[in-house]
C-alpha cells in the first residue's frame, strides 16, 4: 500500500510551514504532485497521512484531492480502500461533506 504524507505537501512561506488544507486550487495542486490517481490505480488501495498539528482541512480541499478516486470507485470501496491516518485531527465531518459533493456533482462553487 502506497503512503502519501501531507507533510510534503505543506505550504511553506519562508521558513514557516502552513497547517491548513484549504480551498480546490490546493487540494488540486496535491492531487496532481503526489499523483494521488495514479497509485491508487496502481495499488487498489492508499494511506493518506495527515500531519501531527494541523488546524485546518477543508472539504473543498479534500474534494479536489479525492474526486477522481471517488467518482472511480464510490464512497463505499473509497472508505475501505483510502485509509486516513489522522493524526488526532477530526477529519470525519469535513471528509463526509467532501464526499457527498462528490457524489452530488456539485461544489462550493454551484449555482
Amino acid at each position: 500500500m502506497k503512503t502519501i504524507d501531507l507533510k510534503d505537501y505543506c505550504t511553506r512561506i519562508g521558513g514557516r510551514i502552513a497547517k491548513v488544507f484549504t480551498g480546490r486550487d490546493r487540494g488540486k495542486t496535491v492531487r496532481e504532485q503526489s499523483k494521488i490517481d495514479e497509485l491508487y490505480r496502481s495499488e487498489g488501495e492508499i494511506t493518506v497521512v495527515i500531519p501531527v498539528g494541523t488546524f485546518s482541512i477543508t472539504p473543498s480541499f479534500l474534494e479536489e484531492l479525492f474526486t477522481n478516486i471517488v467518482k472511480e470507485v464510490g464512497i463505499e470501496k473509497f472508505r475501505e480502500t483510502v485509509t486516513i491516518v489522522a493524526n488526532g485531527y477530526n477529519i470525519d465531518v469535513p471528509l463526509d461533506e467532501a464526499l457527498d459533493r462528490i457524489m452530488q456533482d456539485k461544489n462550493a462553487l454551484s449555482k
